[in-house]
C-alpha cells in the first residue's frame, strides 16, 4: 500500500519514507547475494572503511550490536565477512570483509550507481551534514 504524498515536513518521516524507497529500489542487487538490507549496509561500511571494530561498524551500519553481532555472525559463516581479535586490545574484536565479501560488495555498489540513487544519496549526505 502506497502512503500519500501529502505536505510532511517532520524530518523523522521523510527520513523513514526516503530509507524505505531507496531499500526497494536497491533490494534487488543485494538480494541476488542472498543478503539482507542490513547486511549489505554492513558491507557497504566495510568496503568504505575496512577494519573496524564492532562498535564502530555498528554505529556506520546504524545497526543495534546485537542485531549486528547476528548479522556479522552469519555473514562469517557465509565467508563474505573476517572477523580478528584486535591487535592492541584482546577483548575487542575488528571486522573487515573477506575476498569474497569485498568482491560481491563492490558488484553490489557497481548495481547501485544509476543516477537516480547517485542523486538522492548526494542529496541525503548534504542534509546529514548540515544537521548537529
Amino acid at each position: 500500500m502506497e502512503v500519500a504524498e501529502t505536505a510532511v515536513t517532520d524530518l523523522a518521516v521523510l527520513l523513514a519514507r526516503a530509507q524505505r524507497r531507496i531499500e526497494r529500489a536497491l533490494a534487488e542487487a543485494y538480494a541476488e547475494f542472498d543478503l539482507t538490507a542490513e547486511q549489505w549496509r554492513i558491507l557497504s561500511v566495510l568496503l568504505d572503511d575496512p577494519g573496524q571494530t564492532m562498535t564502530r561498524l555498528a554505529d556506520g551500519a546504524a545497526l543495534p550490536a546485537g542485531t549486528l553481532t547476528r548479522h556479522v555472525d552469519r555473514l562469517v559463516e557465509r565467508g563474505l565477512v573476517l572477523r580478528k581479535i584486535h591487535a592492541e586490545d584482546k577483548r575487542r574484536a575488528v571486522v573487515a570483509l573477506s575476498p569474497v565479501g569485498a568482491s560481491a560488495a563492490r558488484e553490489i555498489r557497481a548495481q547501485q550507481q544509476n543516477e537516480a540513487v547517485a542523486r538522492v544519496a548526494r542529496d541525503l549526505r548534504t542534509v546529514l551534514e548540515k544537521l548537529p
